[in-house]
C-alpha cells in the first residue's frame, strides 16, 4: 500500500487573531444575527410610526435617565479601548485588570440607568403599538447591557485568577468587540426614542 501523504504542522502557531481566528468568526456571525434582530425592531419602529397620524401617542417619554445612561455607555468605551489594547501586549496585566474593571462599573451604572428609565415610561408594554416597540426596543438593549457586564465580571475574575494564556486575550479582544455593539445600539435606540419623536419630529 502506498504511504498516506504527511505535511508537518508542528511550525504553524497554535493561535490566530482577528479574522484567522475561528472564535473571531463565530462572535462576528453572532453579532451579525443580534445586529438583524436590532434591525427588525428599527423597521418595525418605522412600519409603526408611518400608521399612526400622532406618534408619539402617548406623549414624549421623559430623557434624563436615558440621557445619563447613554452618557455613562459612552464613559465606558475609551477604558475598553485601553483595556483592549493591552491584549496586544499581553504584559501588562495590572493595567488591563484596571480599564476593564472601569469599563465594567461604568456599564453597571448605565445599566441601572436602563432600568430606571422603565420605571419612568408613562406607558406599559400593552397599553399600544407604540408601547409595546419601546419596551421591545430597551428590553432587548437592556439584556445585551446585562449579558455583556456579566462578561465583564468573568474576564476581570480570570485576569486576578489567572494564569492568563495567549487564547484568553483573544476572548478579551472579542469581549471588546461585543461591548462596541451594545453601545452602538444604544445610541440607535436612544436617537429613535428620544430625538425621532422631538428633534425630528416632521
Amino acid at each position: 500500500m502506498r504511504p498516506r501523504p504527511r505535511i508537518d504542522v508542528s511550525s504553524l502557531p497554535t493561535l490566530a487573531f482577528g479574522p484567522r481566528a475561528p472564535l473571531w468568526w463565530g462572535v462576528s456571525s453572532m453579532l451579525a444575527i443580534e445586529t438583524t434582530m436590532f434591525a427588525l425592531l428599527v423597521v418595525t419602529y418605522f412600519y409603526l410610526r408611518g400608521n399612526e397620524s400622532l406618534w408619539p401617542p402617548a406623549g414624549d417619554p421623559p430623557v434624563g435617565p436615558a440621557t445619563a445612561g447613554l452618557f455613562l455607555m459612552l464613559l465606558s468605551v475609551p477604558p475598553m479601548v485601553l483595556a483592549h489594547r493591552e491584549t496586544g501586549k499581553g504584559q501588562r496585566l495590572k493595567v488591563m485588570r484596571f480599564w476593564l474593571i472601569v469599563s465594567m462599573v461604568i456599564g453597571f451604572l448605565a445599566l441601572g440607568f436602563r432600568i430606571a428609565e422603565f420605571g419612568e415610561l408613562p406607558f406599559r408594554w400593552d397599553h399600544h403599538a407604540y408601547g409595546s416597540i419601546i419596551w421591545a426596543l430597551l428590553g432587548m438593549h437592556a439584556i445585551h447591557l446585562l449579558v455583556s457586564s456579566g462578561e465583564n465580571i468573568l474576564f476581570t475574575a480570570l485576569l486576578f485568577k489567572g494564569p492568563v494564556e495567549e487564547k484568553h486575550l483573544l476572548d478579551l479582544r472579542l469581549n471588546a468587540l461585543y461591548w462596541y455593539f451594545v453601545v452602538a445600539w444604544g445610541i440607535v435606540a436612544y436617537a429613535l426614542i428620544y430625538l425621532d419623536p422631538g428633534v425630528l419630529r416632521s
